[in-house]
């Protein structure tokens, strides 16, 4: 990987991609200059607060956008050396379903009523075939089993109404699975499942991707994330603030958002200063700039700051002035000890070493753990 974040071997390559919708009120730049790479095998994580951009970004890849009111007005994206933006929608239907797959976040949407989950997940292997001789149903079957439906051989004929919000949430992930896709877009693949359930679709996951299979994975869950990604892009306002390798940024958030969106996980002391509310973002400058501790006048006008070295390593970069040349990063930095998820699991973990508890008590303040029950989520299994 170059220092500007490029991949010479990259499956799927973005480039300073731009989407706009019309509010009626004006425009809304909804991703505004993304550039990213995912390469065969890889697992990338997009992770930002509800509003960043990251489903109209994976949206636009593909062409999924409804046009008007959004439209894709610059960038480019390219998978296997092909051009994705620009394309009819014939073309793309060639490549959606078969090539790339898309789990979207309300499965209850993506899942057509008046047919079965059989037929559904049957349907892209009808259209595109797969790389096994398998029979369209034979092949639902035992893609429901995979991701854990019980009695898929019976529950094949049910319909989606029959089914708890998790378990349609795993049909939609066998759909995306069904014609073996180089490239699976999942946008929060694991949110209406229990854990025992998100364990096993994250050790599918990993199949995959050991199987050469790319990941760009939209998630809330810094769990989810730290279990799975290879890499993680950090999301504000419509553009990436932050990139590098997974265990980078969780042991050293470099940009200030990156630190308010891991210290809103988890414990909070009285002390720890308290996020102002969102407001309107920036369309200048850096985005964050309204809500940041370490703003200075240099962090307004022009374009979003460059990215930069983070501790000189050049595969971990941060969109920020304090980190160029001539800045000074110390105090952000002093900052990254405290919003650190592997930093604060530690400090838990000595201080719970410390004193009598439970055996058994569950910490489901620790974002990085994937054991811990939460309530108000699918437990059919």
């Amino acid at each position: 990987m170059t220092a500007d974040g490029a991949d010479d071997n990259a499956l799927l390559s973005v480039r300073d991609l731009r989407t706009h919708i019309d509010t009626g009120d004006g425009q809304l730049h909804a991703v505004d200059g993304v550039s990213f790479d995912v390469a065969a095998g890889e697992t990338v994580c997009l992770v930002g607060e509800s509003g960043s951009g990251k489903s109209v970004t994976c949206e636009s890849i593909t062409g999924l956008v409804p046009s008007p009111p959004v439209d894709v007005v610059g960038g480019s994206a390219t998978f296997d050396g092909e051009p994705l933006l620009g394309r009819s929608d014939r073309e793309l239907r060639a490549v959606r379903g078969d090539r790339i797959a898309h789990v979207f976040q309300n499965p209850q949407r993506a899942l057509d009523p008046v047919y079965t989950v059989g037929e559904q997940v049957a349907e892209p292997v009808r259209i595109h075939g797969t790389r096994t001789e398998e029979a369209p149903r034979d092949r639902a079957i035992e893609l429901l089993r995979r991701v854990g439906i019980p009695r898929a051989s019976e529950r094949v004929d049910d319909y989606p109404h029959e089914f708890s919000g998790g378990m349609q949430q795993r049909v939609a992930i066998a759909i995306a699975l069904a014609a073996d896709p180089d490239l699976v877009i999942a946008d929060e693949p694991t949110t209406a499942v229990d854990v025992t359930v998100q364990a096993r679709l994250i050790d599918l996951f990993r199949e995959l991707t050991d199987d050469g299979t790319a990941l760009l994975l939209v998630t809330h869950d810094l769990r989810v994330t730290a279990s799975l990604a290879d890499r993680v892009l950090v999301m504000y306002g419509g553009t990436i603030l932050e990139r590098g390798p997974v265990g980078d940024v969780f042991s050293t958030p470099a940009h200030p958002y990156t630190q308010a969106l891991f210290g809103s996980y988890g414990e909070r002391q009285e002390s720890d200063t308290v996020r102002p509310a969102r407001g309107d973002v920036p369309t200048d400058g850096c985005r964050f700039r309204r809500e940041c501790p370490h703003v200075v006048d240099a962090c307004a006008g022009g374009d979003q700051p460059a990215f930069h070295a983070v501790e000189d390593d050049p595969t971990h970069v941060a969109s920020c002035v304090h980190y160029a040349p001539d800045g000074d990063p110390s105090a952000i930095r002093a900052a990254a000890a405290t919003s650190s998820p592997t930093a604060a699991s530690s400090s838990r973990a000595s201080s719970s070493s410390k004193t009598e508890s439970s055996p058994d008590r569950v910490q489901s303040s620790d974002p990085t753990r994937a054991d811990d029950t939460r309530p108000g989520v699918d437990t059919d299994e």
